[in-house]
């Protein structure tokens, strides 16, 4: 019996790619997460690019919605009831008109097999204007497409990579959210978001959730258990974090994010983003 998806939202996201918008979290939870991110960034002005990876494991109000039922029981019906979190990372535009992601795959970097679904997760209304998340489905079950690496724009891509080869931009379904809604795609689906040229930031958090039989050949990466048991142990232990930005959390948060690093840069001219400031 599906817990968060009917069956035929099950059905449609494995032949679209995605799914969604579904309403994850309530209007007042969704305020409550900003309100903590806003408080943080003042709190930590010089620490906020750390959010960009593994942000689950500096503070316990990221680890408490990752977990959220309005999260973890619609990925249970398409993964299964053994979930883990591989990462989380905020992808924050002001209402500057200039921050972008072009298309890209994120299976461009990302080796974790057999699947990788992201909960793209709204804490502010997330129209067309602010830039919300576009995709092309069906997208996902083609070939990877060659990507090229740029640099000095506004993209806020680890690399500003972009997909280097012909898109059917006609194709594209955006997927505009309101503060507290999610959509569900497939890490393979060719997806992009425009500039925020709305009135307030668009704020989003990718959460990036596999099923505990996922593997990748290496380095050994870790993860976070967040709902069922895990048999088969193809990922270390992120550890929760139990006060935001403990020395503990800290040094969990490097372990993990140097070695993901070795899989996400692979190859790459340029730095690890959540690392540049030498925190």
């Amino acid at each position: 019996m599906p817990k968060g998806l009917s069956e035929a939202e099950r059905r449609s996201f494995f032949e679209t790619g995605y799914c969604g918008p579904l309403r994850a979290l309530s209007a007042d939870e969704a305020q409550h997460c900003r309100a903590e991110l806003e408080r943080f960034e003042r709190r930590w002005p010089d620490e906020r690019h750390m959010l960009d990876q593994g942000a689950s494991l500096l503070c316990p109000w990221i680890d408490e919605f990752i977990r959220h039922p309005g999260l973890l029981d619609p990925m249970e019906d398409l993964l299964g009831p053994n979930l883990l979190v591989w990462g989380v990372s905020l992808r924050l535009k002001e209402a500057d008109g200039r921050t972008f992601a072009g298309w890209h795959q994120d299976t461009a970097y990302c080796d974790i097999k057999p699947i990788v679904v992201i909960a793209a997760l709204a804490l502010s209304d997330c129209s067309e204007d602010a830039g919300c998340l576009r995709v092309i489905p069906g997208s996902h079950r083609g070939a990877l497409l060659p990507h090229r690496e740029h640099f000095g724009t506004d993209s806020l891509l680890t690399r500003e990579q972009q997909i280097d080869a012909p898109i059917d931009e006609d194709a594209a379904v955006s997927l505009p959210l309101a503060a507290g809604e999610a959509v569900f795609f497939n890490n393979a689906i060719c997806h992009s978001s425009g500039p925020n040229r709305s009135g307030d930031r668009r704020i989003v958090f990718l959460i990036e959730y596999v099923p505990t039989h996922a593997w990748q050949h290496e380095p050994r990466e870790s993860a976070m258990l967040v709902r069922g048991v895990d048999r088969f142990h193809h990922f270390d232990v992120d550890p929760r974090p139990v006060q935001e930005m403990s020395p503990v959390a800290r040094a969990a948060w490097r372990r993990k994010v140097e070695v993901q690093a070795e899989v996400l840069y692979r190859g790459a001219a340029h730095p690890t983003r959540a690392l540049a400031s030498g925190s």
